[in-house]
């Protein structure tokens, strides 16, 4: 656990870095254009949901497969190199498909959406290209233990330049296409910025074995490829298709607008597993390789501890968001309107919590002879999220989203915790776990005693930072006092020494 902990931690540190700044953002700037965001959200999230087919699973082979390679040189470019090759022709098929099915996607939405806003629909290709490439590089990086630097690009720039171009728009120094414009922009920096880190890393480099892709490896390549490309792609149905469905089934004259709020309390809500994608862009690389060498108690090891240290860190940031809620809404512009979606950081703040407090699962399960259960569960979570979808947006709106991505993300770890415990006889939970929900118990009830000091700017942010130092300060604080996690202990103890050993110099 250590390369785990001090990278995971280092990420963490710009992540949340990264979070203040999105948090800020959303706080004070993105709901001054709510309508506006809807558009720049759904565009967005429509690219997310396209990157995992246009991979074509070359993204989990880059980190599968790299212990088979990374000893030989040439076989590791080669590798490299056809990782490369293999991702282009995924977009290659994607822009094939697009531009058959051009005209029928926007014809749809000609009915369903304003159609000044169609015209934007044209960036998702661009954007697809650069987001899935950007992922491609970031996971071949993390095969070398550096996830750190990747982490800059990919959780800062764009946290920085997008509320600036809205800052731009609402002065009206800029229209919205030159804020998507300069989007873009940002993605491809993003994109320049990591594969010049993994050249400086003595990493980009291509070529081509004779012998290197026989029929055997090809057949094994795109065995787990084909399983995980589809098992990707439900995942981000099951996960993420909540604003491409709210895009698709809200009203035309408020559908934006309602996607702007909701994408408002989704990125609230998403504060709150900022550790565990840290942990997971670590971790990937070392349990592939615990999973070549058939080490099944260094799995076990780390499935618990990922699961507890998750469950505390997690815990901790959703209390911290929902006591102080009412009162971030207060500080907002357009507060009132984001503050009809307050049941949606709820939702999906639990569903983020189940997804911490299961641990590593998936990570083992895509590593393992069990990847195909992957593709299975992903799926028929998939098509069970679309369905939930189809049922509930139009029944609550975008809080029918939110339940649904919670019931997709409930039955998706119950599986992944079944098939683990009958095939592996591996289970991340302990008493400590329980521990941690009872602490989190008792400061959501202090939260509840401690006063509102008023709706103002002022007194909302002093409730703010009242009721999060307490309630902060006594759950870490008793999870401290009675050792729930040994590595919280060992990182406030090493924090301590690290603190006194610069005052003594």
């Amino acid at each position: 656990m250590g390369i785990i902990l001090r990278q995971s931690f280092k990420q963490s540190i710009i992540r949340f870095g990264g979070i203040g700044i999105g948090l800020i953002s959303t706080l004070f700037i993105y709901p001054l254009a709510l309508q506006e965001m809807g558009v720049i959200r759904f565009i967005q999230n429509t690219a997310q949901v396209i990157v995992p087919f246009c991979l074509m699973g070359s993204h989990v082979v880059a980190i599968r497969f790299f212990p088979q390679f990374k000893t030989e040189e040439r076989e590791k470019n080669s590798f490299f190199t056809l990782l490369l090759l293999w991702a282009l022709a995924g977009f290659f098929l994607f822009m094939l498909l697009y531009w058959g099915f051009e005209s029928s996607f926007l014809s749809f939405f000609q009915g369903q959406a304003e159609t000044e806003y169609l015209g934007y629909f044209d960036y998702i290709p661009p954007m697809v290209f650069l987001m899935a490439f950007a992922m491609l590089i970031t996971n071949y990086t993390s095969n070398f233990h550096r996830i750190v630097v990747p982490s800059i690009f990919n959780e800062f720039l764009l946290k920085i330049t997008l509320p600036l171009f809205i800052l731009l728009f609402f002065w009206q120094l800029v229209s919205l296409s030159w804020v998507i414009k300069g989007l873009m922009v940002s993605y491809l920096v993003i994109l320049v910025g990591l594969v010049l880190y993994l050249v400086w890393l003595g990493q980009f480099k291509l070529g081509w074995t004779s012998g290197f892709l026989t029929r055997r490896r090809l057949r094994e390549l795109g065995s787990f490829a084909g399983f995980n490309v589809l098992g990707s792609w439900g995942y981000i149905l099951a996960n993420r298709i909540d604003v491409l469905m709210l895009g698709l089934l809200l009203d035309a004259d408020t559908k934006f607008l309602k996607v702007g709020v909701y994408t408002i309390n989704l990125f609230i809500s998403e504060v709150i597993d900022a550790p565990r994608k840290a942990l997971f862009g670590i971790s990937s690389p070392i349990v592939a390789e615990a999973a070549e060498r058939g080490d099944r108690a260094h799995l076990l090891e780390l499935y618990q501890k990922t699961a507890l240290n998750q469950l505390l860190v997690g815990l901790g940031i959703f209390l911290l968001i929902w006591v102080s809620l009412d009162d971030l809404f207060s500080i907002m512009p357009n507060g009132d309107e984001v503050r009809l979606g307050r049941w949606i950081v709820l939702f999906l703040g639990i569903g983020k919590l189940i997804d911490m407090a299961t641990g590593i699962n998936g990570l083992i399960i895509q590593n393992t002879e069990y990847f195909r259960y992957n593709f299975y569960f992903t799926i028929i979570l998939a098509v069970v999220n679309i369905l939930n979808n189809l049922w509930l947006i139009p029944l609550m709106g975008f809080t029918g989203a939110a339940i649904a991505t919670l019931i997709s993300i409930i039955a998706f770890n119950l599986c992944k915790f079944f098939l683990l415990y009958v095939k592996m006889q591996l289970q991340p939970f302990g008493w400590a776990n329980l521990l941690v929900l009872g602490i989190g118990a008792i400061c959501y009830g202090i939260g509840l005693l401690i006063p509102t000091f008023g709706t103002d700017l002022l007194p909302a942010f002093a409730s703010v930072l009242v009721r999060s130092t307490v309630v902060g300060g006594v759950f870490f604080g008793l999870a401290y006092y009675f050792k729930v996690s040994p590595d919280l202990n060992q990182a406030v103890h090493e924090g301590l020494a690290a603190i006194q050993q610069r005052f003594k110099r």
